[in-house]
């Protein structure tokens, strides 16, 4: 008798545990919406939308809308599971815009949410579209990069913070940059760098070019 009833008696937590995990397993909670976790700009009008988690896509839609609300052409130029990039054609230099990602969804999801956020596309005082402004702490250099092709002319460079100048030499140059050997900077701090004698490649014009960056 007694070990019929530990034998039932273990029957019954078995179902039990059994039909706790079936319970488990039909409640959980379901997964959740992706979410934008950073927006990068590669150059040439080129935007990438970086996701907090890993996704899938279905009728992918992106809307891009400058300052004034008017629409630009968007061109989607890839997509992965865990960013997006796309193109906004005929855009300008210093401008800010707008974007809205419709059809992305997290893995395991069967909902979605619109997806918004904003990107400037960067630009140096000087009239010269600007790529992006790079320290690198380990190598102590800074790169500046231009989102067009330049030429040269016996470029000077500063890069300023107060009354301070922290230049070192110019390490190398190109058609679409300037790497710039400098002293150590502090990480959080702003600095000013201007360049003089340099031009879009073919317009003949000199010109300086300034901006702020930070360490």
């Amino acid at each position: 008798m007694k070990l019929f009833q530990k034998t039932s008696g273990m029957r019954l937590l078995l179902a039990a545990l059994f039909a706790f995990l079936i319970l488990t397993g039909l409640t959980a909670s379901p997964a959740k919406a992706a979410a934008i976790d950073h927006t990068d700009y590669e150059g040439k009008g080129k935007i990438e939308v970086n996701f907090d988690t890993k996704v899938t896509y279905k009728d992918l839609k992106v809307t891009v809308k400058n300052a004034s609300g008017k629409k630009m052409k968007v061109k989607i130029v890839e997509k992965d599971d865990d960013d997006l990039e796309f193109k906004i054609k005929n855009y300008k230099a210093g401008t800010k815009y707008t974007y809205t990602i419709k059809g992305v969804y997290s893995r395991g999801a069967s909902t979605t949410k619109k997806l918004t956020g904003k990107i400037k596309i960067p630009k140096a005082d000087g009239g010269l579209p600007l790529k992006e402004v790079d320290y690198d702490a380990k190598d102590k250099e800074v790169e500046i990069e231009f989102d067009c092709r330049v030429e040269w002319n016996n470029p000077k460079v500063t890069i300023t913070r107060g009354s301070k100048d922290y230049v070192r030499a110019i390490e190398d140059k190109d058609s679409d940059g300037i790497e710039i050997k400098v002293k150590k900077l502090k990480a959080g701090k702003v600095y000013h760098y201007t360049i003089t004698g340099v031009s879009k490649k073919g317009s003949g014009k000199w010109t300086t070019v300034s901006g702020t960056f930070r360490a």
